[in-house]
């Protein structure tokens, strides 16, 4: 089986309508749609719109929900309450255009731990999981490069005591303390694999940020097998500009369909 790319609208500035132009004209699949940089109508109307252009488009679409000002964890009560609320929200706005995946982060912006309460984050997490379930939307949980999430085995505790699924993230796990430490990427992947529903495929996230573009997959290979073989076949190329997105692409063009 062959692998459907999505490009991450986060290699983009432009309106929805020239993303989904670039996918189309590139034969990607469809659009992981970045909501730090794409915000979701409260207007009905304008929702409507949205999501009937991204239907028109006859594009797969996926989202990404904003990180940088929600902390559904947060020690902070009022401040986690509000994430919550916020990422319900988006949540009942997304059952418009289901069956669809969610990715959340939890500890974004390498906001120390001490700042997140655990049995918060859980029951949160757990409040998210449980309404895309009857809305058709699946929330993974994202592995990052540093935090709770950055520990395969911590990950996957916390999926399935929140009963959510994950997006493994290949760039954030090459760069977390598991790998750089001993571990090894297929060794992460083999650790959290029942609960992967979502791939994000990239080289490595440098310390400020950016996501590196593949040049080959000497590194990756032996994973992104397992993930095909595991029934995978999606995957997301997250990248910070066209041409990394690019680039990605072409080391991964033994995967493309014949």
């Amino acid at each position: 089986m062959k692998v459907e790319f999505f490009l991450s609208s986060s290699a983009f500035r432009q309106a929805p309508g020239e993303v989904a132009a670039y996918a189309r004209a590139h034969n990607y699949g469809g659009v992981e749609w970045y909501l730090d940089l794409l915000r979701l109508p409260v207007a009905p109307s304008a929702r409507a719109k949205l999501f009937d252009r991204m239907r028109a488009d006859g594009l797969g679409a996926r989202f990404h929900a904003p990180a940088a000002d929600m902390e559904m964890g947060h020690r902070d009560p009022a401040i986690a309450e509000v994430s919550l609320r916020y990422l319900l929200m988006y949540i009942e706005f997304l059952a418009e255009i289901a069956p669809t995946i969610l990715t959340v982060h939890v500890g974004s912006r390498a906001i120390p731990m001490e700042l997140l309460a655990w049995e918060r984050t859980l029951d949160h997490l757990r409040q998210a999981a449980e309404a895309g379930r009857t809305r058709g939307v699946t929330v993974c949980l994202e592995n990052l490069k540093g935090g709770w999430t950055s520990d395969p085995n911590r990950l996957l505790a916390m999926a399935e005591a929140a009963g959510c699924a994950i997006t493994f993230d290949l760039g954030h796990a090459s760069a977390s303390p598991f790998v750089r430490e001993g571990g090894t990427l297929e060794a992460f992947r083999a650790v959290v694999g029942p609960r992967i529903a979502n791939v994000h495929v990239y080289e490595i996230e440098t310390p400020d940020g950016r996501h590196l573009p593949l040049e080959d997959t000497a590194g990756h290979g032996p994973t992104l097998d397992a993930l095909l073989a595991g029934g995978l076949h999606t995957w997301i190329l997250e990248l910070s500009t066209r041409e990394d997105l690019e680039q990605t692409r072409q080391a991964l063009r033994a995967y493309e369909p014949g």
